[in-house]
């Protein structure tokens, strides 16, 4: 099966340039203006010539007729040598009495009729040298005049063109080289469109760069507290620092917490790494209570250190299955009670139901925590983004698990909903569609 796009072989044709293509272009628009014309004019000119023929005919068929009364047969032969290329035919009393050169079509036609003769004249509706010759040359200097005139207009359309797009181009070069500050201006225009969608191309990856840029610089940040930590105290077993058994076992406490805080930041960056690589995800039947419940029981222990009362789904409720993929929706919700029991006080209470709701099945994570200020909420999704820094750093978040949610989300063609009040509490809701249709 051929490859070629339809029209390929006129397009070979085709002059390459802007210029040639401009000025083909206005050529063949103007030729057919002239020939238009022309032909107007041809016909015009024709059907007027032709009425004046006709009136000459009229005015010599009646002089004819009159002689043909006067002086008979020989009076109309001897007037016929001053009518050349008229065909002159004489009836009277409906019988033909003269006539002359061979039957054939003529276009002007003229009949007289003086009592019992009548008078026929025939002869060529021709405009004479201006209808042989004269119009073709003027027709075709026309074309030629409207040619070259054509040339310099494309010339001043195609400098301009070619300008717009060498500008367009050199953007393009300059962004692909790194240059994100590359920005081009162009008037109103054909390439106007382009050069404004090329202008926000290059501001979303300079928006892209940028929040790459602060995340790496924010991961570094969150590397360097318990990398420095490690190495203080670790330095002050080996050096003796820690003299007394309490200060080694304080040591040995802070290095294995902030070890452990180091592996779940690692543990975090891979798992957002993997939603980032946009993997295609497996995609099965899962009954979400299920799930739900195997994340309820495996963080009761640490919401109960916390002072936090976690309850799971309801005793006995009945499967709620959605074509998904259920390691996913387990990191999702053990993500969003980990968040709502850090946002928890002592005394409070997390609460994780599963639900359909119309075609879709819903995850919902409610906690009576110290809930989350309008001006945050935008930005929640954020990767290292804290609402409240100082909290989350004491409580050991590492200000992904919200991030890494809406990227598995994504992944499973889920939405993530979030109703929050300060003071009073928030509440996440993830809802995944039945069907498995994921992004």
């Amino acid at each position: 099966m051929s490859g070629h796009a339809p029209g390929g072989g006129w397009s070979r044709l085709l002059p390459q340039s802007f210029r040639g293509r401009i000025a083909l272009a206005i050529v063949a628009a103007l030729v057919v203006a002239v020939v238009g014309t022309q032909l107007l004019l041809a016909l015009f000119v024709g059907t007027r010539v032709q009425h004046e023929v006709e009136a000459q005919l009229l005015q010599q068929g009646a002089q004819i007729a009159q002689v043909a009364r006067s002086d008979g047969y020989a009076g109309i032969a001897d007037a016929r040598r001053y009518l050349p290329g008229t065909r002159v035919v004489v009836r009277q009393g409906g019988q033909v009495v003269y006539w002359s050169d061979p039957v054939q079509v003529l276009e002007a036609r003229a009949v007289v009729t003086d009592g019992d003769i009548e008078v026929t004249m025939e002869r060529q509706a021709d405009a004479g040298v201006w209808g042989e010759w004269a119009v073709p040359v003027v027709t075709g200097g026309a074309v030629l005049v409207i040619g070259a005139v054509a040339w310099w207009l494309a010339g001043l359309a195609s400098r301009r063109l070619r300008r717009d797009a060498q500008a367009l181009a050199g953007q393009a070069e300059r962004v692909a080289s790194g240059d994100l500050d590359a920005r081009v201006d162009l008037d109103d225009g054909e390439l106007a469109r382009v050069a404004t969608s090329l202008n926000a191309m290059t501001e979303q990856l300079e928006a892209t760069d940028r929040r790459q840029r602060e995340f790496l610089a924010d991961v570094a940040h969150e590397l360097r507290t318990p990398v420095t930590a490690i190495d203080g105290f670790a330095s002050a077993l080996v050096d003796g620092a820690a003299r007394t058994d309490e200060d080694r076992r304080e040591a040995v406490e802070i290095i294995k917490g902030e070890s452990g805080r180091l592996c779940d930041l690692v543990a975090d960056l891979q798992a957002l790494t993997l939603a980032d690589l946009d993997q295609e995800v497996a995609l099965e039947p899962a009954d979400l209570v299920e799930c739900c419940r195997e994340v309820v029981e495996r963080l009761e222990r640490a919401a109960g250190e916390h002072g936090v009362l976690l309850r799971g789904p309801r005793a006995g409720q009945d499967p709620v299955v959605a074509i998904t993929n259920a390691a996913h929706v387990q990191t999702i919700a053990s993500n969003l009670i980990t968040n709502a029991i850090r946002a928890t006080p002592p005394g409070g209470s997390v609460r994780v139901s599963v639900m359909h709701e119309g075609g879709s099945a819903v995850v919902e994570v409610a906690d009576t925590g110290v809930g989350i200020a309008p001006e945050h909420l935008p930005r929640i999704f954020d990767r290292l983004y804290r609402a409240d820094s100082a909290r989350d750093r004491a409580s050991g978040g590492t200000g992904l698990g919200l991030a890494i949610v809406k990227g598995l989300a994504d992944a499973l063609g889920a939405e993530v909903q979030v109703q929050s009040t300060p003071g009073e509490g928030s509440t996440f809701r993830a809802v995944l569609p039945t069907t498995g249709a994921a992004a």
